[in-house]
């Protein structure tokens, strides 16, 4: 019932348009949707995401917190090294504070008191502190040891802050320009600018100028389009599957992360070692084609039908009779269009999709979604290095079990749809970091465990988002109205890297602040519209309708179970 009323409604779409009886969907169901075609745009979607992801994250290690002690004049030149035998009555109990204990007057004022060494526990004022003039720290990997932010730890955590509120601009900026010039040229040009920026920031002579290009970089870089091509290049059944597929193989990459910066730890090589990949997708102009349904809704008929033409050669695949029939149709009306001086259709500005009032609060919804998501998985990400055990293994574990997550997204969205599945993920989530956050240090495997279940839910709800905002906005402004919400949801994100400076207050609060706002995302889950069985909307009208359109389904199903059961009684 669901393929034959898909069909009627690709119908009616491409009647609007003068494409009478095309039906994309159908011809891209006989492309098949992991042919040799889509598996190397998949390696090459991969590629690119993967080096995306690590640079997105760089922050994690580039500015990881450094143990660090005060200098004390009085006991260096007897043994300078960090973890000095003297630290034991020379500082404070407490571990990377900017305090020390006093010395006594006399020890201050003289290299050596009545014949013997000054540093000995009888040299110092146990009952008085007072601040460090100079810090010492046990690495020099980091920025915080090179810029000295020891002691300003907010310095520390506010580039994630500035990294993530760059952002915002890049997915805005993004968004316009993939939905008014093609999602290639997002795909092609956000990894050169951030590259480019990323070599540069390898550079910074000084704190302040890291935090510019910190900002420049995710301002005019990143953006979402891979996921887009991705859910518009294969037919509706397929969706899911195919994107689920994409981000497992980034997840792959993005997982050495971890490891690359166990190997260079030095913030500036390790920079490099990622961000110079970043340049070699100057290719993929060559390599990778626009998206099928854009081009379509821009009246580039002749272009997408030669794309559909290569998939189909290139897969080995030969379309059938209509098929064939329905391409030479669209390339006869765009070319009489052209001849008698038909103007192409006016393409509808942003704010007039905004008008429309159920587009609108849409918006809103999935914005607020966004905000509770984001800010749990970055949170999650950025606070791994503080987990017990090894920070760069439990960076690598929290994006591979993205993997597992995805081939269990794959099944239960297109099985159970779209909003239970959130709901139930998210409750999981909530329960999983609440254990955590409870389960004795001496346990430490445990908490590691229950924090990477907690992960992996907040992996799946993350990316469920996206695919519902994917699918509740026509393909004109799909990009842009997705990354309008995703904007608007990156306060979460801004806020996430402050999470990590909660533990000074309570051991395992910050786990505890991850699953109350992972509720908070479950409950609005509720308000969204199931999409599983929608097919992308084109325009507004369509994208206004998908509610009703599956409610009239669900009341096409009634009557029919209806009519079994009278049958049967009589019977």
């Amino acid at each position: 019932m669901v393929s034959k009323e898909t069909n009627i409604k690709m119908s009616e779409e491409n009647s609007k348009s003068g494409l009478e009886g095309f039906n994309l969907d159908g011809i891209l169901s006989e492309l098949g949707s992991f042919g040799k075609y889509q598996l190397v745009l998949l390696l090459l979607l991969a590629f690119r995401d993967s080096f995306l992801s690590m640079c997105n994250f760089n922050y994690v290690f580039t500015a990881a917190e450094v143990d660090f002690r005060c200098k004390v004049p009085e006991c260096e030149s007897t043994d300078s090294s960090f973890n000095a035998s003297w630290t034991a009555y020379g500082l404070l109990n407490t571990s990377n504070t900017c305090y020390r204990v006093t010395p006594l007057v006399a020890s201050v004022n003289s290299t050596e008191h009545m014949g013997r060494a000054v540093c000995t526990p009888e040299d110092f004022a146990f009952n008085n502190t007072m601040a460090c003039d100079e810090v010492i720290y046990e690495n020099y990997n980091s920025i915080v040891a090179e810029f000295d932010l020891g002691c300003q730890p907010w310095k520390r955590t506010l580039i994630g802050t500035v990294h993530n509120l760059g952002l915002v601009f890049s997915f805005v900026i993004s968004g316009l320009v993939s939905d008014k010039y093609g999602r290639k040229v997002v795909i092609v040009c956000t990894p050169l600018v951030v590259g480019i920026a990323g070599l540069i920031k390898s550079f910074s002579v000084n704190y302040y100028m890291l935090l510019v290009l910190e900002f420049l970089e995710t301002a005019l870089g990143y953006g979402n389009a891979s996921m887009v091509l991705s859910l518009e290049l294969v037919s509706q059944k397929r969706r899911v599957m195919f994107s689920c597929i994409s981000d497992i193989l980034s997840s792959f990459g993005s997982a050495f992360f971890g490891l690359i910066a166990w190997k260079v730890p030095y913030w500036r090589h390790m920079m490099r070692a990622i961000y110079t990949p970043l340049l070699v997708v100057v290719f993929y102009i060559f390599l990778v084609d626009e998206g099928v349904r854009w081009l379509l809704a821009h009246n580039k008929n002749d272009e997408a039908v030669r794309v559909l033409n290569k998939v189909a050669k290139i897969n080995n695949i030969e379309l059938s009779n209509k098929a064939k029939v329905m391409l030479s149709n669209i390339t006869t009306v765009k070319n009489r269009g052209d001849q008698e001086g038909e103007q192409p259709p006016e393409r509808l500005h942003l704010l007039s999709v905004l008008r429309s009032r159920t587009i609108l609060l849409r918006v809103a919804l999935i914005a607020c979604c966004f905000i509770c998501s984001t800010f749990v998985y970055n949170g999650t990400i950025i606070n791994s290095t503080s987990v017990s055990g090894n920070k760069y293994l439990n960076f690598s574990a929290l994006l591979l079990v993205s993997v597992p997550t995805r081939i269990i997204t794959a099944f239960t969205l297109t099985r159970f749809g779209r909003k239970a599945p959130i709901c139930v993920a998210y409750v999981l989530c909530c329960v999983f970091f609440f254990a955590s956050a409870f389960v004795s240090k001496a346990v430490w495997w445990a908490s590691v465990l229950f924090y990477l279940a907690g992960k992996m839910c907040s992996s799946y709800g993350m990316f469920s988002m996206y695919v519902v905002a994917m699918e509740v906005f026509p393909t004109k402004s799909r990009n842009s109205l997705t990354n309008i919400a995703n904007t608007v949801g990156r306060l979460g994100a801004v806020l996430a890297p402050q999470a990590p400076l909660l533990e000074k207050y309570f051991s395992g609060l910050t786990s505890m602040v991850f699953g109350i706002v992972a509720i908070g995302a479950a409950l609005l889950a509720l308000l969204l519209p199931d999409t599983s069985k929608a097919v992308l909307p084109d325009d507004i009208a369509d994208a206004e309708k998908i509610d009703n359109q599956l409610s009239e389904d669900q009341a096409a199903v009634i009557p029919q179970s209806v009519s079994v059961s009278v049958t049967q009684v009589k019977q």
